[in-house]
């Protein structure tokens, strides 16, 4: 049978049992696994191809997808080696979304820590990265940059520290790793900018007492909104960092508003060009210096509501349970890319003892009344349970867990439609302390 391919997605960090040097405490390796989303009501055929650091191909794999079904991709199933490092390249010929989840593993392949992120439908010449870090506290960031034009790439790194670093011969469809213990930086917390002579996809993994993953934003929006924030949330506290990846100072006031609890305060700061900032941690603590938060437990949104020069902003947002060793990011959205549609490709309730809990978020100009937004909850293409939201304000979120709900050992997905606007996020959460068995990814925004 002849395949027609006409969409590519990418994903720029795989590993595969990978080794890391012994002088790191946790994780001593990682391992990667692939979940793809068909977001078609037609029956498709995936290729993927897998790249190594060094650009050459080391396995493809054909695979068949059902409509709207996903399917999942493991070490077992994947055909590369231990030890891979590199990068997938996935073609297709309906359309679709892709997740990876990353996890640190101790000596003898015990997971420890676990990040999730998106796979990129299309690549940029410039990439902003709100969010690294060299010895701080514990933690510290590395980056993969994969190149997804169709000739070598050159990419310039330019840190807000002031250090800059060019990275050559990136060949199309490979990636290259950047490590920031092996950079001399000035501080411990910084941002980048990307520049490039290729459209290129950068995910970054945050490492340390857990594994907190992004990606990397090829535009930014003047109003980014964060569909989940907590707070002092039985010991869950949230840092928002962003960037001003705009050519001039600007002062920014992001508005925390409640869902299940909490009560409604703004923060300010002043940001300047191509640097970033932390929103959310002083606040809640009461030591911000010009908030009007207070220190309570919150669960709700948050959204930059000030921008006084209506500079591009991007921002990550990362949750964090210090006590129990648990962490999770995800990217802020810009508000305009909401949609009537979010799919939500993994759900769980009490699968081994993990479950998910989504953050809807309204962001079209009306309220969303009682039962505008519904959920179908689907396993192996049908439809198990139906959920209905309660009013959603404008701006408002509806947050909800699984925990209980559906049935025990459930797997499956979801589907929410409404008439208004929306945007998503997912928690997977675990059980354990010392585990880091929390998970954040975006939901898929479709028409």
């Amino acid at each position: 049978m002849k395949k027609f391919f006409s969409i590519l997605m990418a994903i720029a960090l795989v590993l595969v049992i990978l080794p890391v040097s012994g002088a790191q405490a946790a994780p001593a390796g990682y391992e990667s696994g692939i979940q793809i989303q068909n977001l078609a009501d037609t029956d498709g055929l995936l290729t993927l191809t897998f790249f190594n650091l060094q650009g050459f191909v080391v396995g493809t794999a054909d695979q068949a997808i059902a409509a709207n079904e996903s399917v999942n991709f493991y070490q077992s199933t994947m055909p590369i080696a231990s030890g891979f490092d590199g990068s997938v390249v996935v073609a297709s010929n309906v359309p679709t979304a892709g997740l990876s989840n990353l996890v640190g593993l101790q000596a003898g392949n015990t997971p420890v820590t676990y990040g999730a992120f998106s796979a990129f439908s299309a690549g940029s010449p410039t990439v902003y990265l709100p969010t690294l870090m060299k010895g701080n506290h514990g933690y510290d960031t590395f980056f993969y940059v994969q190149n997804l034009g169709e000739a070598d790439a050159t990419v310039d790194v330019v840190y807000s520290d002031g250090l800059t670093v060019q990275l050559t011969g990136i060949k199309p469809g490979a990636s290259k790793a950047v490590k920031q213990t092996a950079e001399a930086h000035a501080g411990k917390v910084f941002s980048a900018i990307l520049t490039a002579d290729q459209n290129i996809a950068v995910t970054v993994a945050q490492t340390g007492p857990t594994l907190l993953t992004y990606n990397g934003f090829g535009l930014g929006a003047v109003y980014p909104i964060m569909p989940l924030f907590q707070a002092n949330n039985y010991g869950y506290i949230t840092g928002i960092q962003i960037q001003n990846a705009g050519g001039m100072a600007t002062d920014v006031t992001v508005s925390y508003t409640p869902g299940i609890t909490g009560t409604a305060c703004t923060e300010t700061q002043t940001i300047p060009a191509g640097e970033s900032a932390t929103f959310g941690l002083a606040a809640f603590a009461g030591t911000a210096e010009d908030s009007t938060c207070v220190v309570e437990q919150f669960v709700g949104s948050a959204a930059v509501t000030v921008n006084s020069q209506s500079q591009s902003l991007v921002a990550v947002v990362n949750q964090l349970n210090i006590a129990e060793s648990k962490g999770g990011s995800y990217n802020a959205f810009d508000p305009a890319a909401g949609k009537g549609k979010v799919i939500f490709p993994l759900i769980m309730d009490r699968n081994y003892g993990y479950f998910t809990g989504w953050s809807i978020v309204n962001v079209g100009g009306a309220e969303i009344p009682a039962g505008g937004v519904v959920c179908e909850i689907t396993q192996a293409g049908t439809v198990v349970k139906t959920i209905e939201s309660p009013a959603i304000p404008a701006n408002g979120a509806w947050t909800m867990t699984h925990n209980g709900l559906i049935a025990d050992k459930f797997v499956g997905g979801a589907v929410c439609t409404t008439a208004g606007t929306v945007i998503g996020v997912l928690n997977q959460v675990g059980p354990g302390v010392g585990v880091d068995s929390l998970l954040v990814s975006e939901a898929f925004l479709v028409d």
